[in-house]
Parts: C-alpha cells; sequence; structure tokens
C-alpha cells in the first residue's frame, strides 16, 4: 500500500488539523485512527454522559471536530496511490459521513434548544 503520510508526526493545536484537513497523514491513518476510532471515543463518551447541557457540548466538539477529519480522508484518498478500490470506498464512507454528521448536529441543535 503506498500510503505516503503514515509516518508524519505533527500532533500539536492548529497545524495538526492543517496537516489533518490536507491529508498528509495518508489515507489509512486519517479514516481509521482520526474517523473510526476517534467517531468510536465519542460516542462512548456521549453514552455515559447524562447532562443534557454537557452531551450537547459533546455534539458541538464532535461535529467540529467531524469536519477537518472528513475533509482529510477525502484528500488523503486524492493521494492514495495503490488499489482503486481503497480511496472509493472511504469516499463513499466520507458522503455517509457527511450525511450523518449533518444529521446528529441537527439533532444535537434541536436536542440542546429543547433543554433551555
Amino acid at each position: 500500500m503506498s500510503d505516503s503520510g503514515a509516518s508524519l508526526n505533527r500532533s500539536q493545536g492548529p497545524e495538526f488539523f492543517r496537516a489533518l484537513i490536507r491529508g498528509d497523514f495518508g489515507l489509512a491513518k486519517t479514516y481509521w485512527l482520526y474517523g473510526v476510532a476517534a467517531g468510536y471515543a465519542f460516542n462512548g463518551l456521549m453514552s455515559v454522559v447524562t447532562s443534557r447541557t454537557m452531551l450537547a457540548g459533546i455534539i458541538f466538539v464532535y461535529v467540529a471536530y467531524s469536519i477537518p477529519v472528513l475533509i482529510g480522508i477525502w484528500r488523503a484518498a486524492n493521494r492514495y496511490q495503490d488499489p482503486l478500490v481503497w480511496p472509493v470506498l472511504a469516499k463513499v464512507g466520507t458522503a455517509v459521513g457527511c450525511l450523518l454528521v449533518g444529521m446528529v448536529g441537527v439533532l444535537g441543535v434541536a436536542f440542546a434548544m429543547e433543554s433551555l
């Protein structure tokens, strides 16, 4: 596999998000670590929080985090060199992810407004 950015070490603040948005970490790392694993972590956190206000805050952070991740996955897929199936599947997953994140955002806002 030709996942060019797998060893890139940028882990601080704005530079991390710039590299993420550019797709510099490579397709596998961006999709599985920053997309899937982080998504599971956010879901786990949302499932144990009991405060509506805290849950609304977590949803806001999740949506804000997901935007650069989805852009980064798309751009990393554009750079991917090996079998065409992986970038195509990543882009399909990204499109579905955009719809889901949008729904979570809308429902999160509705949920937060209901608790006011």
